[in-house]
């Protein structure tokens, strides 16, 4: 790309800018991360770990029914019940009373 010596003073100037050129550096990065924003910020698990299976909520639909629930709608992952299902393996008990269940799986 050819530039006018115009634009080549402009740029000269600005490389010799110094804040100007790590302002550029920083925006540039946090304009990257902001890219990704979406897939860092969610609240979907990345991961889960279902009777030896691997599922990854952030990419794919899984219904409650996968993991032993009663609604064929996504998963709440952060509803005590939704969690009790996925570290009991799909215990019926979990409907009864989820954190006394969960504190005996995790115990």
């Amino acid at each position: 790309m050819k530039l006018s010596p115009l634009n080549k003073r402009r740029l000269s100037n600005f490389k010799k800018n110094r804040r100007a050129v790590w302002s550029l550096f920083i925006f540039s990065i946090l304009f990257g991360l902001s890219l990704f924003a979406e897939f860092l910020a969610n609240d979907k698990p990345i991961l889960v770990s279902y009777r030896g299976e691997l599922f990854m909520p952030v990419t794919q639909f899984y219904p409650e029914t996968t993991f032993g629930g009663d609604f064929k709608t996504e998963a709440t992952y952060r509803d005590p019940e939704v969690q009790c299902l996925i570290r009991s393996g799909g215990l019926e008990i979990c409907f009864e009373d989820p954190e006394i269940t969960m504190d005996a799986i995790s115990s």
